[in-house]
């Protein structure tokens, strides 16, 4: 991790595809759209494509274009509330985004998405190939959470993960997330800008909890997004949206804001899909030994080694993987139900059968169902 400026340029590699998330406090300061700043972000993905870059838009704002016209005086906080707010603002919001690209002869494509339709096989191959149509077709597609259909209360008007999540769909190099701050502060906000940082280093003394008024994922959601992308083996920055030419400065390599540095192992295509699922349907509480073996020796989950089992899931359902201390530090899928691998939790492999009548195989989470966050 690395405090302050750094002089030397940042080497992206070989660049061809970028996912470009652009939070709801910059296209709406106070809650109030911005059309000049929309205008400067047209411009500036206009310019990676004239370098020859392929851009995928993520937004927000829905929620903040919205409540105006609903006769709210601030943006609304109950879920309803802002999923209706979403609805009226959609069209708005990109009313405006089509036109600041119109000026510069683009054409740009809404789709709204949410993560089951990443996490559904035949929806991800359908998105895949719809939007790389878009793209081969010169047309900027700009995705938006369906905000107004979610039943998830906390992820309404937070698009970070759902951009993570775009940028191993369209197997984009580089994530870059717009936000009304330079870039990860040290000391929970009020130190220098930190230039990088390597996934998997503390840095949750860092993380300031604030969030903006139109808002709802604050530093800790961008932090989440770029874990998430670094599976991909992608990097993450968070910069300043509201500077006017930083995407171009960016991609040239300038060290600027906070740049999330992946892990050196990219994950198989099946370990992907897994760490993609946004939901796990349960959880599983292990003891020290089970999680050292996973962690370091990457071995698979025995029955030997779980303490509780939380919710009601089916074979092959996803789960998280806790701590004695409640945190989660892995994912994986299960080969048994919650109810049989309460059964199994704390005895030995050689009793699956004699316990369950059946055996299909003995451990809870194969090594090759498992992914270490």
């Amino acid at each position: 991790m690395t405090d302050g400026a750094n002089n030397g340029q940042r080497q992206l590699g070989k660049l061809r595809r970028v996912v470009v998330k652009v939070g709801s406090a910059v296209i709406a300061g106070n809650g109030r759209l911005r059309p000049k700043v929309i205008t400067s972000v047209a411009a500036d993905v206009t310019a990676l494509r004239a370098a020859g870059l392929e851009v995928v838009m993520v937004v927000s704002g829905a929620v903040a274009a919205g409540y105006a016209p609903m006769g709210m005086a601030s943006p609304p906080i109950e879920v309803v509330e802002r999923q209706a707010a979403a609805s009226v603002g959609q069209h708005r919001l990109m009313g405006i985004l089509s036109k600041a690209f119109k000026k510069h002869r683009v054409h740009v494509a809404q789709l709204l998405m949410t993560p089951e339709d990443i996490e559904n096989r035949r929806r991800f191959i359908s998105a895949r190939h719809t939007l790389q149509t878009l793209i081969r077709r010169g047309v900027v597609p700009i995705i938006n959470e369906n905000d107004a259909l979610s039943d998830d209360e906390n992820k309404v008007g937070d698009n970070d993960h759902l951009a993570a999540l775009v940028t191993g769909l369209v197997s984009a190099e580089l994530l870059v997330i717009l936000s009304v701050v330079e870039g990860l502060r040290s000391d929970g906000g009020a130190g220098p800008v930190i230039s990088q940082v390597e996934i998997g280093s503390s840095i949750d003394h860092h993380i300031s909890h604030s969030k903006s008024v139109s808002g709802v994922g604050g530093m800790h959601a961008k932090v989440a997004a770029a874990r998430l992308a670094s599976h991909w083996g992608v990097p993450t920055i968070v910069a300043d949206g509201l500077s006017a030419g930083m995407l171009p400065r960016l991609i040239a390599g300038e060290p600027l804001g906070t740049i999330f540095l992946p892990r050196e192992k990219r994950l198989s295509a099946r370990k992907q899909w897994i760490a993609l699922r946004s939901r796990s349907l349960g959880s599983l509480t292990v003891d020290e030994g089970a999680k050292a073996a996973i962690i370091e020796r990457g071995a698979s989950l025995l029955p030997s080694g779980i303490r509780a089992v939380q919710g009601h899931f089916s074979m092959g359902a996803r789960v998280d993987l806790l701590d004695l201390e409640g945190r989660t530090f892995a994912v994986g899928l299960v080969s048994y139900s919650a109810h049989d691998i309460d059964r199994l939790k704390g005895r030995k492999q050689s009793e699956v059968r004699d316990i369950l009548g059946f055996e299909y195989i003995r451990e809870i989470i194969n090594r090759d169902d498992l992914v270490v966050l």
